[in-house]
């Protein structure tokens, strides 16, 4: 739970100052900043993996990135790129343009995908109280959204 709670305080916490920084600095383009971030962010999971596999013991293994590692780093490059990077470069354009309330509403929709993403994984449907936490979500979007477009039009 206190994960749960640290989680929820960092994805509230990022998007207001992200969007605050690109909003501060338009010299610096959305694609710079999303690089930085990575370049920021790499040495932190390198370090994480490398404890990981320490702490199991997989270091000491004969593939301690499995049995296939090449395919294995591929994967890891592939969504290094497609889905931090690029996700983080459109997310960094997207807090130039849009209000940061708007921001902090549509990060919900990560949360959305994750369900998604492991559902289909699973080949299962969620359940009745899965799904009264998407549309509670979804409904929380739509409000935000809507007083988000009812009041100033310049970015927060």
């Amino acid at each position: 739970m206190l994960l749960a709670l640290a989680a929820l305080v960092c994805w509230t916490w990022y998007p207001i100052r992200n969007a605050a920084w690109v909003q501060r600095h338009p010299q610096v383009g959305a694609g710079t900043w999303a690089t930085a971030q990575g370049l920021a962010t790499l040495p932190l999971a390198a370090s994480g993996m490398a404890l990981y596999l320490l702490a199991t013991g997989a270091l000491a293994s004969e593939a301690p990135l499995g049995p296939r590692p090449g395919h294995y780093l591929g994967l890891m490059l592939a969504i290094g790129l497609l889905a931090s990077w690029l996700g983080t470069l459109c997310w960094n354009q997207a807090s130039r343009l849009l209000p940061t309330s708007l921001m902090g509403q549509l990060i919900v929709f990560e949360t959305l995908a994750a369900l998604a993403y492991g559902f289909v994984h699973r080949g299962a449907l969620p359940d009745l109280t899965t799904w009264a936490g998407i549309a509670l979500l979804v409904a929380g979007v739509v409000a935000g959204t809507r007083a988000c477009s009812s009041g100033p039009t310049q970015p927060a």
